[in-house]
């Protein structure tokens, strides 16, 4: 949930005393003082029910404010250009909206359309950090800057071999390889859709709520350790969680 204006509405709340007492000076003075002031009112009012919005009036109370905002622009004049900005931020008053992308995120998920057993106990997985303990503290900071570092504490190695006595069952072994690896990485966002630049190449990354995710095609194989030929693909897909 985002909730904006606080200070503007106590500058609302201000000019609304004001008002009642004197014109305001430059642009802001209407043709209409009763109906600059009726607007500003209502802004004050929308203002304060702002403030004490939840999740199931979150939607009602943004757009009656934002409504409030621009009403109040065209009875009064914006010559700062501030309740423009309250206007911008409010946006669509959908109360979905997305995390700032800037901050850290961990990997979460390496997920994959068939579920597997990889650590042979019986349970399959679509996610497949759940059958291996590699990948645990995978970090993503990304900065304000648009600057970031990628941090990497593991890597997985796979085997698969054919049980013995059948021809389409398997048994996987996981190597978890410990490595300590920081890449400096570049972003740019434009809409949900997160770019990162890691000096090799640049991947699309789908911002959605407060999870970055990408899906590599054929991203996941399993070498089958008799023969040396690829047994298991499948897409796959990384996705990051802010913390």
């Amino acid at each position: 949930m985002r909730k904006f204006g606080v200070l503007l509405s106590i500058f609302v709340l201000l000019t609304a005393f004001t008002c009642e007492n004197e014109p305001l000076e430059g642009d802001f003075v209407s043709e209409n003082p009763s109906s600059c002031e009726d607007a500003i009112a209502v802004t004050a009012q929308a203002a304060l029910d702002f403030i004490g919005v939840n999740d199931d009036n979150y939607t009602t109370l943004c757009v009656a404010y934002r409504n409030a905002l621009e009403a109040q622009i065209d009875a009064c004049g914006d010559p700062d250009g501030s309740l423009q900005l309250a206007v911008n931020d409010l946006g669509n008053c959908d109360n979905n909206q997305p995390l700032g992308v800037a901050g850290t995120w961990l990997l979460t998920a390496w997920n994959v359309v068939e579920p597997l057993d990889l650590n042979n106990d019986g349970t399959e997985n679509t996610n497949l950090l759940d059958e291996m303990d590699c990948y645990t503290n995978e970090t993503l900071v990304l900065n304000g800057d648009n600057t970031g570092t990628a941090m990497s504490t593991s890597y997985a190695e796979f085997d698969i071999f054919i049980e013995a006595g059948t021809e389409n069952s398997f048994d996987f072994t996981i190597n978890c390889i410990e490595e300590i690896e920081n890449t400096n990485v570049t972003w740019t966002q434009d809409g949900n859709i997160v770019s990162i630049d890691d000096g090799f190449s640049v991947s699309d990354w789908t911002l959605v709520g407060n999870t970055l995710s990408i899906t590599i095609p054929e991203g996941f194989s399993v070498i089958n350790a008799e023969d040396a030929e690829v047994t298991v693909t499948q897409d796959l897909t990384f996705i990051y969680t802010k913390q």
